[in-house]
């Protein structure tokens, strides 16, 4: 997976909008969609440190899809579980966490 798609999902995963993904990064709206568009313009490596922060990724993941923090093979499905643990109110996520810390104690 190149630039282009990863940073489409990674928009997606976050539940954002592209013109609200640009304009954090402070980058026109034409000149965003060109990073995800059939042009797939790469852009410069200012710019890419800007997305990558404002999507909370590293620019290294944005390249190349891999996600130098995960290391499992199951990263779509460990990305996944995050997203829902992140989205937890705070009595869920006591009880997710006693439910984890169980399991891995088994």
């Amino acid at each position: 997976m190149g630039f282009k798609e990863t940073l489409k999902d990674e928009i997606k995963y976050k539940g954002l909008m592209i013109k609200e993904v640009a304009a954090k990064a402070g980058v026109s709206n034409s000149t965003f969609l060109s990073y995800i568009d059939s042009r797939a313009v790469l852009p410069n490596v200012i710019t890419a440190v800007k997305i990558a922060q404002v999507l909370g990724v590293s620019v290294e993941y944005l390249v190349t899809g891999n996600n130098p923090d995960i290391k499992n093979s199951n990263s779509k499905e460990i990305k996944d579980l995050l997203f829902i643990i992140e989205n937890l109110n705070d009595e869920k996520l006591k009880i997710a966490k006693t439910i984890i810390h169980a399991i891995a104690d088994m």
